[in-house]
């Protein structure tokens, strides 16, 4: 997620990527957001201590995400109570190197929803077709 789009700006082994449901990005956003998890603890955190906002910028995946120069494909989620969708999209819509992809799911971080499996089943051809570029031959 978030991680991947922190380190992939500066690891040059990779040929393509894919980050899911990317977490620490655009904490301006990310803030106002209530969630569920570490987020929420951050987001409690900051209203007593304004301060941390200013060491957050140098931790925000979408700042990073904007440096990446391999094909990603991206999973963002249009409903997750653990990462907010605006800061997964901010992850998401940071990336432009070429052949980038997004894949928007309905939920993530959540089970049981109606049409989960289609929706995995959907991620499953999605990953399977972006890397199929980049696979070695058999």
């Amino acid at each position: 997620g978030g991680l991947g789009a922190l380190m992939l700006p500066w690891e040059d082994r990779l040929q393509a990527a894919y980050i899911g449901q990317p977490t620490f990005g655009n904490h301006p956003i990310r803030l106002q957001c209530k969630c569920v998890g570490s987020g929420e603890s951050v987001r409690q955190y900051a209203k007593t201590h304004p301060e941390v906002i200013d060491v957050l910028v140098y931790y925000d995946a979408a700042t990073a995400a904007s440096r990446i120069q391999i094909p990603v494909l991206t999973q963002a989620c249009l409903f997750d109570p653990a990462v907010c969708p605006p800061g997964q999209f901010s992850v998401a819509n940071a990336i432009t190197s070429a052949g980038s992809k997004t894949h928007v799911a309905l939920a993530g971080h959540f089970a049981g929803f109606p049409g989960e499996f289609e929706e995995n089943r959907r991620l499953v051809q999605s990953r399977q077709a972006f890397f199929a570029d980049y696979l070695p031959s058999k």
